[in-house]
């Protein structure tokens, strides 16, 4: 059977071209914006998306982002992992979710370590990186199971960092894949060059997006298969300041 994948960074729930330049500085708001939501049920229901795994999205029960979705689609079944405060929306908080059509079992929840980058920003005020992490589900498909990750990586070049000065944030995650073995890999890792700082992900995993997938033209977002045919990729583009990205697999 064929099976639908897709991965979405919501950034909290802002519509694309609705955030500010500036990452820092940013007065928070208040108010709920649901036309990216409707959007994204939209899409789930236009392409019969099986399995989405977002990151960035709102947590907190008051508003509660992920029922307004499954009401809406057949995605009924759904687990997420709170990792930190949105930086977005006013007292909330948010981290990664996967949502399916099909049960889920199996959960592991990890947090990756800190690297506790700071940044001063020129009204005086310090940031520090916010907690990542990753989430494994178990999906039973007709008796047939496939674990699937999904996770947010720091955002280095935010704190005048990069990637590759910061590889053991990476060595721990790859670790991680070694260790939990999921068969399908998805994420904002918000770093372009991640696969070559993860030995034991890039020898046993397929990238299978190549193109950009943020606004400002960064290939941070992607789906690894380790042994799955992939039918088609796709990206949905100007939905949030990250795009929507879609496998089809041969399951």
């Amino acid at each position: 059977m064929k099976l639908k994948i897709a991965s979405y960074n919501i950034s909290g729930g802002f519509y694309e071209g609705d955030q500010s330049v500036d990452f820092f500085d940013k007065e928070k708001s208040n108010d709920i914006d649901l036309r990216l939501l409707n959007d994204i049920v939209k899409i789930i229901n236009d392409e019969d998306i099986d399995i989405i795994c977002f990151q960035e999205i709102i947590t907190t029960k008051s508003i509660n982002y992920i029922n307004m979705i499954i009401e809406k689609t057949n995605l009924k079944y759904e687990e997420h992992f709170e990792l930190s405060p949105c930086h977005i929306i006013e007292n909330t908080e948010c981290g990664v979710a996967i949502l399916s059509k099909y049960q889920m079992d199996n959960i592991i929840k990890k947090m990756f370590i800190n690297p506790m980058l700071s940044k001063t920003t020129s009204s005086g005020k310090t940031y520090y990186t916010f907690d990542k992490g990753l989430l494994i589900s178990r999906i039973n498909i007709d008796n047939n199971y496939i674990n699937i990750l999904t996770h947010h990586g720091f955002p280095f070049r935010r704190f005048n960092s990069t990637p590759e000065d910061n590889i053991k944030t990476f060595i721990e995650f790859d670790n991680y894949i070694k260790e939990y073995n999921p068969d399908v890999i998805t994420g904002d890792f918000n770093s372009e060059n991640f696969i070559n700082m993860m030995p034991y992900t890039k020898d046993n995993y397929i990238k299978t997006i190549n193109e950009a997938t943020t606004d400002d033209g960064m290939k941070f977002d992607n789906i690894l298969l380790k042994h799955y045919c992939i039918y088609s990729s796709k990206i949905i583009q100007s939905l949030s300041d990250h795009f929507m990205i879609i496998n089809e697999i041969e399951f």
